[in-house]
């Protein structure tokens, strides 16, 4: 049985699969990590449909220092995480339409951790009000 986390933001709850076969160092890490609770929820400025958090934790330090399958575009439903071994942290980013990770000078690569699970219009609703209303708390743990 695949692992699941939920992920929670303004009383939305949403599920996700972890992609274990994709990355299986980085989703038992992050799995291991849970729960991340009430950490900041942004909305991207170059990477179009997707909103980031930043999390650390001294497990973090375990990430693999390459990609374990390194992808640019972040597909509606996905999550992914940019890794940060060094710094202890990790970037994770959901899209809720056309996202690519962006820095200001161009693409970078991220490691797909996760896709939704069902239907996720409020999910995706929850992700695209942070244009506009600004941060959100968002919490993850794991979905029993």
């Amino acid at each position: 049985m695949s692992r699941r986390i939920e992920v929670e933001i303004d009383g939305v709850r949403a599920t996700f699969t972890l992609l274990e076969e994709w990355a299986p160092k980085a989703t038992s890490i992050i799995w291991e990590a849970l729960p991340l609770e009430n950490k900041v929820l942004r909305h991207g400025k170059l990477s179009g449909d997707a909103c980031f958090l930043d999390a650390e934790d001294p497990k973090f330090q375990q990430l693999p220092s390459r990609n374990e399958l390194g992808v640019t575009s972040i597909y509606k439903g996905y999550m992914v995480a940019h890794l940060r071994p060094e710094q202890s942290s990790l970037e994770l980013l959901m899209s809720y339409g056309v996202a690519e990770y962006r820095w200001p000078d161009g693409r970078r690569y991220v490691t797909p951790v996760g896709e939704i699970e069902g239907e996720g219009t409020a999910l995706y609703d929850a992700l695209q009000r942070t244009w506009s209303e600004g941060q959100k708390k968002i919490t993850l743990r794991r979905a029993s």
